[in-house]
C-alpha cells in the first residue's frame, strides 16, 4: 500500500469559497499523465506539462450531491491551475457554491496508472476534518459533514 495523493477541501479564510488542493509527488504525477496520454512523455517543469496534469486531475476528481442515499447531481468545480512545490506538484480547484451537508466524492487520481494507489481526501468542517480513503475498487465514497 502506498499513499501518494492527498487532497484537501477547506474554505478559503477570506472568501469562504471551498478550495480543493491536490498534492502529488512529481514523479507519480508524470507517470499518471504519461499513462493517460498513451505514454507520451510530459514534464511538470513546463507550463504545458502542468496544464495536462491539471486536466488529468479534473477528469479524475469528482464531487456530487447525495440524493436518497445515492450519488446525485455533480457539483461544479473550477480548475484554477497547478504549481511545483519542491518534490510535489499542487493542483488547485474551487467549488462553485457551498459544500452540501452530505457529499459524494470520487478520487481516481493516479489509480489508473498505479493499481496499488491509495488516495486520501480530507474535508475540513469547522475545526473537524472528515477523511475519505480510496483504495482497491472504491468509486464513490460519502462524507456526512454535519
Amino acid at each position: 500500500m502506498c499513499i501518494r495523493d492527498r487532497s484537501t477541501i477547506t474554505p478559503n479564510p477570506t472568501t469562504g469559497v471551498p478550495e480543493i488542493i491536490h498534492r502529488l509527488p512529481n514523479h507519480d504525477a508524470e507517470l499518471g499523465v504519461n499513462a493517460a496520454m498513451n505514454d507520451r512523455p510530459i514534464s511538470l517543469d513546463t507550463l504545458i506539462g502542468r496544464a495536462h496534469l491539471s486536466l488529468y486531475v479534473e477528469e479524475r476528481f469528482l464531487l456530487a450531491t447525495v440524493e436518497d442515499g445515492v450519488v446525485g447531481t455533480p457539483l461544479e468545480v473550477d480548475l484554477i491551475g497547478a504549481e511545483l512545490d519542491g518534490e510535489f506538484v499542487l493542483v488547485y480547484q474551487e467549488l462553485r457554491g457551498e459544500l452540501p451537508a452530505t457529499i459524494a466524492v470520487r478520487n481516481d487520481i493516479l489509480r489508473d496508472a498505479l493499481p496499488e494507489q491509495v488516495n486520501h481526501v480530507n474535508i475540513a468542517v469547522g475545526s473537524d476534518v472528515r477523511t475519505l480513503r480510496f483504495e482497491g475498487d472504491d468509486e464513490w465514497l460519502v462524507a456526512h459533514l454535519e
